[in-house]
Protein backbone atom coordinates (compact mmCIF):
# COMPACT_ATOMS: atom_id res chain seq x y z
CA UNK A 1 0.00 0.00 0.00
CA UNK A 2 1.14 3.12 -0.56
CA UNK A 3 1.61 6.31 1.79
CA UNK A 4 0.98 9.39 2.09
CA UNK A 5 3.73 11.92 2.14
CA UNK A 6 2.67 15.54 3.39
CA UNK A 7 3.37 18.06 0.63
CA UNK A 8 5.31 19.57 3.88
CA UNK A 9 8.19 16.97 3.50
CA UNK A 10 8.89 17.82 0.33
CA UNK A 11 8.95 21.41 0.99
CA UNK A 12 11.06 20.89 3.69
CA UNK A 13 13.64 18.65 1.50
CA UNK A 14 13.81 20.77 -1.04
CA UNK A 15 14.49 23.97 1.53
CA UNK A 16 17.35 21.41 2.91
CA UNK A 17 17.83 20.57 -0.54
CA UNK A 18 19.17 24.85 -1.17
CA UNK A 19 20.74 25.32 1.83
CA UNK A 20 23.49 22.62 0.84
CA UNK A 21 23.99 23.83 -2.15
CA UNK A 22 24.36 27.20 -1.04
CA UNK A 23 26.44 26.55 1.13
CA UNK A 24 29.14 24.40 -0.96
CA UNK A 25 29.62 27.23 -3.27
CA UNK A 26 29.78 29.87 -0.47
CA UNK A 27 33.87 29.55 -0.02
CA UNK A 28 34.10 30.47 -3.81
CA UNK A 29 31.35 33.22 -3.51
CA UNK A 30 31.91 36.77 -2.35
CA UNK A 31 30.71 38.24 0.59
CA UNK A 32 28.33 39.69 -1.62
CA UNK A 33 26.52 36.43 -3.04
CA UNK A 34 26.77 35.00 0.41
CA UNK A 35 24.30 37.66 2.05
CA UNK A 36 22.08 37.19 -1.25
CA UNK A 37 21.68 33.48 -1.06
CA UNK A 38 21.01 34.15 2.94
CA UNK A 39 18.71 35.99 2.19
CA UNK A 40 17.09 33.78 -0.42
CA UNK A 41 16.83 31.46 2.02
CA UNK A 42 15.09 32.95 4.51
CA UNK A 43 12.92 34.17 2.19
CA UNK A 44 12.30 30.52 1.07
CA UNK A 45 12.00 30.07 4.93
CA UNK A 46 9.57 32.16 5.34
CA UNK A 47 7.04 31.08 2.43
CA UNK A 48 7.35 27.80 3.52
CA UNK A 49 6.03 28.93 7.40
CA UNK A 50 3.19 30.94 5.76
CA UNK A 51 2.23 27.28 3.51
CA UNK A 52 2.13 25.11 6.67
CA UNK A 53 -0.07 27.88 8.75
CA UNK A 54 -2.67 28.04 5.92
CA UNK A 55 -2.40 24.61 5.02
CA UNK A 56 -3.26 24.20 9.17
CA UNK A 57 -5.73 26.59 9.17
CA UNK A 58 -7.47 25.12 5.95
CA UNK A 59 -7.59 21.46 8.03
CA UNK A 60 -8.99 23.09 10.96
CA UNK A 61 -12.04 24.33 8.79
CA UNK A 62 -12.30 21.11 6.90
CA UNK A 63 -12.81 19.15 10.56
CA UNK A 64 -14.68 21.62 11.66
CA UNK A 65 -17.23 20.79 8.71
CA UNK A 66 -17.04 17.10 9.32
CA UNK A 67 -17.99 17.52 12.81
CA UNK A 68 -21.01 19.98 12.05
CA UNK A 69 -22.31 17.15 9.53
CA UNK A 70 -21.41 14.18 11.90
CA UNK A 71 -23.69 16.43 14.16
CA UNK A 72 -26.31 17.05 11.35
CA UNK A 73 -26.34 12.64 10.32
CA UNK A 74 -26.54 11.96 14.70
CA UNK A 75 -29.17 14.55 14.61
CA UNK A 76 -31.47 12.61 11.54
CA UNK A 77 -31.40 9.54 13.10
CA UNK A 78 -32.27 10.43 16.75
CA UNK A 79 -29.00 8.84 17.61
CA UNK A 80 -28.83 11.24 21.08
CA UNK A 81 -25.74 9.68 22.28
CA UNK A 82 -23.52 10.20 19.38
CA UNK A 83 -24.69 13.17 19.25
CA UNK A 84 -23.49 14.42 22.50
CA UNK A 85 -20.19 13.32 22.11
CA UNK A 86 -19.50 16.12 20.10
CA UNK A 87 -19.70 18.22 22.80
CA UNK A 88 -17.42 20.22 25.25
CA UNK A 89 -18.17 19.03 28.24
CA UNK A 90 -19.41 22.77 29.15
CA UNK A 91 -21.63 23.33 25.90
CA UNK A 92 -24.81 24.70 25.37
CA UNK A 93 -27.66 23.94 23.09
CA UNK A 94 -30.67 26.38 22.39
CA UNK A 95 -33.38 25.06 19.36
CA UNK A 96 -35.41 27.54 18.23
CA UNK A 97 -37.44 29.13 21.41
CA UNK A 98 -36.92 26.61 23.79
CA UNK A 99 -34.32 28.06 25.46
CA UNK A 100 -30.85 27.77 26.98
CA UNK A 101 -29.20 24.02 28.32
CA UNK A 102 -26.07 24.07 29.81
CA UNK A 103 -23.95 21.11 30.06
CA UNK A 104 -23.56 17.54 28.43
CA UNK A 105 -26.00 15.85 30.65
CA UNK A 106 -28.73 18.17 30.55
CA UNK A 107 -27.97 18.31 26.72
CA UNK A 108 -28.59 14.94 26.78
CA UNK A 109 -31.65 14.96 28.55
CA UNK A 110 -33.35 17.29 26.68
CA UNK A 111 -32.33 15.38 23.44
CA UNK A 112 -33.88 12.47 25.50
CA UNK A 113 -37.10 14.67 26.23
CA UNK A 114 -37.39 15.80 22.61
CA UNK A 115 -37.01 12.20 21.01
CA UNK A 116 -39.81 10.94 23.19
CA UNK A 117 -37.37 9.17 25.90
CA UNK A 118 -35.66 7.00 23.16
CA UNK A 119 -32.96 6.77 20.97
CA UNK A 120 -33.54 5.88 17.42
CA UNK A 121 -36.38 6.90 15.43
CA UNK A 122 -40.03 4.55 14.81
CA UNK A 123 -41.11 2.78 12.08
CA UNK A 124 -41.90 5.24 9.34
CA UNK A 125 -40.70 8.12 10.64
CA UNK A 126 -38.46 10.63 8.88
CA UNK A 127 -35.93 13.08 10.37
CA UNK A 128 -33.64 14.74 8.26
CA UNK A 129 -31.46 17.58 9.01
CA UNK A 130 -29.41 19.04 5.95
CA UNK A 131 -26.73 21.26 7.07
CA UNK A 132 -25.66 23.90 4.53
CA UNK A 133 -24.38 27.21 3.41
CA UNK A 134 -20.85 26.79 6.17
CA UNK A 135 -19.49 30.15 6.66
CA UNK A 136 -16.79 29.45 9.30
CA UNK A 137 -14.74 31.71 10.62
CA UNK A 138 -11.24 30.91 12.89
CA UNK A 139 -10.12 32.64 15.72
CA UNK A 140 -6.33 33.95 15.08
CA UNK A 141 -4.84 31.61 17.98
CA UNK A 142 -6.55 28.42 15.82
CA UNK A 143 -8.14 27.56 19.25
CA UNK A 144 -12.20 28.29 18.70
CA UNK A 145 -14.25 28.86 15.90
CA UNK A 146 -17.86 30.39 14.55
CA UNK A 147 -19.80 28.81 12.29
CA UNK A 148 -22.99 29.56 10.27
CA UNK A 149 -25.33 27.28 8.72
CA UNK A 150 -28.19 26.43 7.23
CA UNK A 151 -30.85 23.70 8.22
CA UNK A 152 -33.35 21.92 5.84
CA UNK A 153 -36.17 20.10 7.41
CA UNK A 154 -37.92 16.90 6.27
CA UNK A 155 -39.36 15.04 9.17
CA UNK A 156 -43.11 13.29 9.51
CA UNK A 157 -44.76 9.79 10.06
CA UNK A 158 -45.90 7.45 7.38
CA UNK A 159 -49.77 8.02 6.54
CA UNK A 160 -50.01 10.42 9.60
CA UNK A 161 -47.79 14.13 9.29
CA UNK A 162 -45.10 15.44 7.25
CA UNK A 163 -43.36 18.92 7.88
CA UNK A 164 -40.94 21.33 6.26
CA UNK A 165 -38.62 23.18 8.56
CA UNK A 166 -36.05 25.65 7.92
CA UNK A 167 -32.90 27.95 9.88
CA UNK A 168 -29.93 29.28 10.07
CA UNK A 169 -27.59 27.95 12.66
CA UNK A 170 -24.75 30.46 14.76
CA UNK A 171 -22.50 27.77 16.47
CA UNK A 172 -19.17 27.86 18.30
CA UNK A 173 -16.46 24.95 18.31
CA UNK A 174 -13.22 24.70 20.22
CA UNK A 175 -10.25 23.08 19.95
CA UNK A 176 -9.33 20.70 22.84
CA UNK A 177 -5.63 18.76 22.70
CA UNK A 178 -5.79 18.59 19.00
CA UNK A 179 -9.89 17.75 18.43
CA UNK A 180 -12.52 20.24 17.37
CA UNK A 181 -15.52 20.02 19.30
CA UNK A 182 -19.17 21.92 19.43
CA UNK A 183 -19.40 24.27 22.24
CA UNK A 184 -22.86 26.20 21.45
CA UNK A 185 -25.32 25.38 19.04
CA UNK A 186 -27.85 27.96 18.82
CA UNK A 187 -30.47 27.45 15.92
CA UNK A 188 -32.89 29.89 14.59
CA UNK A 189 -36.26 28.52 13.55
CA UNK A 190 -37.67 30.43 10.32
CA UNK A 191 -40.53 27.66 9.91
CA UNK A 192 -42.01 24.45 10.47
CA UNK A 193 -45.12 24.18 8.96
CA UNK A 194 -46.94 21.13 7.26
CA UNK A 195 -45.82 19.96 3.73
CA UNK A 196 -49.02 20.38 1.95
CA UNK A 197 -49.98 23.89 1.61
CA UNK A 198 -46.02 25.10 2.87
CA UNK A 199 -45.14 28.27 4.57
CA UNK A 200 -47.43 30.03 2.49
CA UNK A 201 -50.83 28.76 3.77
CA UNK A 202 -49.58 27.64 7.62
CA UNK A 203 -48.36 29.27 10.50
CA UNK A 204 -45.42 27.82 12.39
CA UNK A 205 -47.10 24.76 13.62
CA UNK A 206 -45.73 24.53 17.31
CA UNK A 207 -44.06 28.61 17.57
CA UNK A 208 -40.40 27.00 17.81
CA UNK A 209 -41.29 24.92 21.36
CA UNK A 210 -40.63 21.80 22.02
CA UNK A 211 -40.50 20.51 25.24
CA UNK A 212 -39.50 23.41 27.72
CA UNK A 213 -42.73 23.32 29.17
CA UNK A 214 -42.40 19.61 30.45
CA UNK A 215 -38.58 20.29 30.41
CA UNK A 216 -37.79 23.56 32.10
CA UNK A 217 -34.19 25.25 30.55
CA UNK A 218 -31.63 26.62 32.06
CA UNK A 219 -31.72 30.12 30.77
CA UNK A 220 -35.40 31.06 29.00
CA UNK A 221 -35.04 32.19 25.30
CA UNK A 222 -31.83 34.43 24.79
CA UNK A 223 -33.19 36.06 21.75
CA UNK A 224 -36.17 38.15 21.15
CA UNK A 225 -38.27 36.90 18.38
CA UNK A 226 -41.27 35.23 17.36
CA UNK A 227 -41.97 32.35 14.84
CA UNK A 228 -43.78 32.50 11.15
CA UNK A 229 -45.40 34.15 9.81
CA UNK A 230 -43.08 36.66 11.93
CA UNK A 231 -39.42 36.99 10.28
CA UNK A 232 -35.98 37.54 12.26
CA UNK A 233 -32.88 37.70 10.86
CA UNK A 234 -30.18 36.04 13.54
CA UNK A 235 -26.65 38.80 13.83
CA UNK A 236 -23.82 37.24 11.43
CA UNK A 237 -21.04 36.41 13.46
CA UNK A 238 -18.76 37.55 10.37
CA UNK A 239 -18.55 40.53 8.44
CA UNK A 240 -19.71 41.15 4.75
CA UNK A 241 -16.47 39.93 2.67
CA UNK A 242 -15.96 42.79 0.31
CA UNK A 243 -16.80 45.35 3.11
CA UNK A 244 -19.82 47.07 1.19
CA UNK A 245 -22.72 46.23 4.20
CA UNK A 246 -22.08 47.06 7.96
CA UNK A 247 -23.84 43.51 8.80
CA UNK A 248 -24.95 43.26 12.57
CA UNK A 249 -22.07 41.19 13.74
CA UNK A 250 -20.77 40.15 17.17
CA UNK A 251 -16.98 41.18 15.80
CA UNK A 252 -15.44 37.49 15.52
CA UNK A 253 -11.57 38.21 14.60
CA UNK A 254 -9.78 35.62 12.18
CA UNK A 255 -10.19 34.13 8.42
CA UNK A 256 -13.01 32.96 7.04
CA UNK A 257 -12.71 29.71 5.51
Amino acid sequence: MMRFIPTTFYLTALTLLVACSDQSAMPEAGSELVADKAIELSELQARLNALQARAGRIKDSNDIKRLQRAYGYYLDEALWDELVDLFTEDATVEYARDGLYRGKNRIRDYLYVLGGGQQGLNEGQLNEHYQLMPVITLAEDGLSAKGRWRAIILNGDFGEVAMWGEGPYENEYVKQEGVWKISKVRWYQTILVPYEGGWGLNEDVNKGIYVSSEFPPDVSQTDDFGSWPETFLPPFHFDNPVGRYESPTSGTEGEGL
